[in-house]
């Protein structure tokens, strides 16, 4: 197969991607203008389509990938889902603590998803490249979905069993990328990793418990241009 230089890179993923944070002043998400999407915008030499939406699912990046291929043609694609897949519909929790409920994406319908869309990538000499998951902190997230409202916390509570359950759950869809990555040979990016290695990583995430502030998009920054300085001569169709 001839090799050829990224000129284009394609992002699909979710408010990670897009930079959304939790500003602590105005008590409202904001789009961070230090977001890493934008910062590596500035540092890469490919142009970068950033299609990454608030709220989105693997469902919406895998049902809009194949329209978004025509139109762009880029060399590679970056998928960044998981965090809103993983997550759970909390107001019907908390109504009714006692009732099955699922994740907003089923853990596998969220692995098929994922590997349709590095498949299909494959399949059109795209080069996919996945980002795993930034660890959440588990107790300002059950503080900030539980809204401060005791009654709320104890119903969730009830059905959660264990706070520290949304850490693991949260974390076997990030394994779950990791998996698929090692399965297919498609780059990934330990975004999580790096986190990990924090002496503190929860500095580094927004009062919501989720997504990473100003200094955690630096870190995402960082781990991005260090995998890319490492295997930027791998990482052509």
């Amino acid at each position: 197969m001839a090799q050829k230089f990224v000129e284009s890179i394609l992002v699909m993923g979710d408010s990670v991607a897009k930079g959304v944070v939790f500003h602590p002043e105005k008590k409202r998400y904001v789009f961070s203008k230090d977001g890493f999407i934008r910062r590596l915008k500035a540092i890469l030499r490919p142009s970068v389509h950033d299609l990454s939406k608030f709220g989105t699912t693997s469902d919406y990046g895998q049902r809009i990938l194949s329209e978004k291929l025509t139109d762009l043609n880029p060399d590679l694609v970056l998928i960044e889902y998981g965090g809103n897949d993983c997550d759970y519909k909390w107001d019907e929790v908390a109504e009714d603590p006692m009732a099955v409920h699922l994740p907003n994406t089923p853990l596998k319908v969220f692995e098929d998803n994922i590997l349709r869309m590095v498949q299909s990538l494959k399949k059109l000499n795209k080069v996919p490249v996945l980002m795993n998951l930034p660890p959440l902190n588990a107790a300002s997230y059950f503080r900030w979905f539980t809204k401060n409202d005791p009654q709320r916390a104890h119903n969730i509570l009830k059905w959660l069993h264990d706070v520290s359950k949304i850490y693991w759950w949260q974390e076997k869809y990030s394994y779950t990328i990791e998996k698929i990555a090692q399965a297919t040979g498609a780059h990934m990016v330990n975004v999580r990793g790096a986190f990990l290695r924090q002496p503190k990583y929860q500095a580094l995430i927004c009062e919501d418990g989720i997504h990473p502030n100003g200094d955690g998009q630096a870190l995402m920054e960082k781990t991005f241009v260090d995998y890319i300085v490492k295997h930027a001569a791998y990482m052509m169709a």
